[in-house]
């Protein structure tokens, strides 16, 4: 069952002015910091076309969350986590934030890539977004996976009792899932 999505954008002409950040005062058990972090999507100089008319909570967020995030993100929420001129990385809640990534290219004008990849492998891909926000996406399916490993070792399908922590002589000593994880990354990388 997926969960968290980690995606990655990334952009041929710089896209850090469009994405701000404030100072927070956090404490993760060792005493208070100062860190800078990304300010909330719905804040976001990028997603004030989505937020004209959108009611706002006493606390600063839209009112009815949930369905903005999933109509304008694409994801029951999302965190911006790292990024510098040409990237962007984050992850998401249930399925990766491919609205947000139209968003974000129609704002800055440019055209788009997003990789993403769940952690049960319930969502692999690769998103486009052009200068009008349009998005079109490649995706693995998690049955996909599984032929590509019986492929790698000369099998039409995967036997029902397949170890997948097993090493294999027929997947370069390695085992399924580490076979597994390096083809999903080439494959996203190949995109």
């Amino acid at each position: 069952m997926a969960n968290h999505v980690e995606f990655n954008i990334s952009s041929d002409k710089p896209m850090e002015h469009a994405l701000k950040t404030e100072s927070f005062e956090r404490d993760w058990g060792t005493g208070k910091i100062t860190v800078q972090e990304y300010i909330p999507l719905h804040k976001q100089p990028f997603m004030q076309e989505a937020m004209k008319g959108v009611e706002i909570d006493a606390d600063g967020w839209p009112k009815d969350s949930y369905s903005w995030h999933v109509d304008n993100i694409g994801a029951k929420w999302c965190n911006l986590e790292d990024g510098d001129e040409n990237y962007l990385s984050g992850y998401s809640a249930w399925s990766p934030p491919v609205e947000m990534l139209g968003h974000l290219a129609r704002y800055l004008n440019d055209n788009l890539r997003m990789s993403y990849i769940d952690e049960g492998y319930c969502f692999i891909g690769v998103a486009w977004a052009d200068t009008d926000g349009d998005v079109d996406c490649e995706e693995l399916e998690d049955g996909d996976l599984d032929t590509e490993i019986a492929e790698a070792m000369g099998l039409d399908e995967l036997p029902d009792d397949f170890d997948m922590w097993e090493e294999r002589d027929e997947l370069d000593g390695q085992s399924g899932c580490d076979w597994r994880d390096n083809f999903v990354y080439n494959w996203c990388d190949s995109q």
